[in-house]
């Protein structure tokens, strides 16, 4: 049997037992790569150096996905995006028709800056959903709202889900093109979201401004907060300039995101803006294992399958 199918069968098996059992694909997929290049490939006359197999984990890879979820995880856990979570919900509530575009926006600009898709919808979702049961939004419009808002600013560069996507699109030649593809994913959702505020009552929202939704939407969105939910402490204020910075470092000035990420998150270390033993509890390194060592076996898979040349083992 060709070493490029079962390549792909182990990439087919590792799939399958990530969805019925609890193993972490990662480490599976490292495991599958080990056993075809010093296990199967011999026997089947050809001789792959493991040296072959250790270069297909990506270490900019692991660096800016352990840096950015890093600098995130910092911001979650001191509560800073949860207090804008707060403000911006609360900022719309003159208009009972704009709390679920609103919902939109702050859920892709989160998601956009390094949120990511999973982490904002966790985020933002139980605040928004509160909301809308006391000024009567349909719940699902409201689902929708956050769902594709999380998704839409998924591809972006700083999102764990656009690091990886663009991670693949450079190795298959298509460097360059990350903002087209982060627009692009943009403006699907956003059009997905609109259509859906449309169907399911959005617009009628508009025209329904009742002082006592509103009220109620109000005093749901603060019910939970001990501290003033209408201000930024200095913590959430000099996290969101940091993170702001490292935006502009990396759009404006070119900024390697791996490595303005970690001296990010070290900055707030050391002025003790965080729990750094929480913060290290809050980064999904499952995850991370996860894209890294499935890249493992997708590299060697890509190798087998375009036919390139194996270097043997001397």
């Amino acid at each position: 049997m060709d070493l490029a199918w079962i390549s792909v069968a182990a990439l087919v098996i590792t799939i399958l037992v990530s969805c019925t059992a609890r193993v972490n694909p990662g480490v599976l997929a490292i495991a599958f790569a080990w056993i075809i290049a010093v296990g199967i490939a011999p026997l089947l006359g050809e001789s792959i150096n493991v040296k072959t197999v250790l270069a297909g984990f990506s270490s900019e890879l692991f660096l800016t996905l352990s840096g950015v979820t890093l600098l995130f995880a910092q911001a979650q856990v001191n509560g800073t995006l949860a207090k804008v979570a707060d403000l911006a919900v609360r900022c719309c509530l003159g208009n009972t028709g704009l709390i679920a575009p609103a919902v939109f926006v702050l859920a892709a600009t989160m998601s956009a800056v390094g949120g990511g898709s999973v982490a904002t919808a966790a985020l933002v979702a139980p605040m928004a959903m509160t909301a809308a049961a006391n000024a009567r939004i349909p719940a699902f419009l409201m689902a929708v709202m956050v769902g594709h808002g999380a998704v839409a600013g998924g591809m972006s560069p700083f999102a764990l889900t656009g690091i990886v996507a663009n991670g693949v699109m450079e190795r298959i030649s298509l460097k360059g093109y990350e903002w087209h593809t982060f627009f692009h994913n943009l403006a699907a959702n956003a059009l997905v979201a609109l259509a859906g505020y449309s169907v399911f009552g959005g617009w009628r929202l508009m025209r329904r401004n009742s002082e006592a939704d509103l009220a109620s939407a109000a005093s749901a969105v603060t019910a939970t907060k001990s501290e003033s939910s209408s201000e930024l402490n200095r913590k959430h204020a000099v996290t969101l300039l940091v993170i702001g910075l490292l935006i502009v470092g990396v759009l404006v000035f070119k900024v390697h995101v791996a490595m303005a990420a970690f001296g990010a998150a070290a900055l707030l270390t050391v002025f003790g803006l965080a729990d750094e033993k929480e913060v290290f509890r809050a980064v999904p390194w499952s995850v991370i294992v996860m894209v890294c060592g499935v890249t493992v076996l997708t590299s060697l898979l890509c190798t087998l399958l375009f036919g390139l040349k194996v270097v043997a083992s001397r």
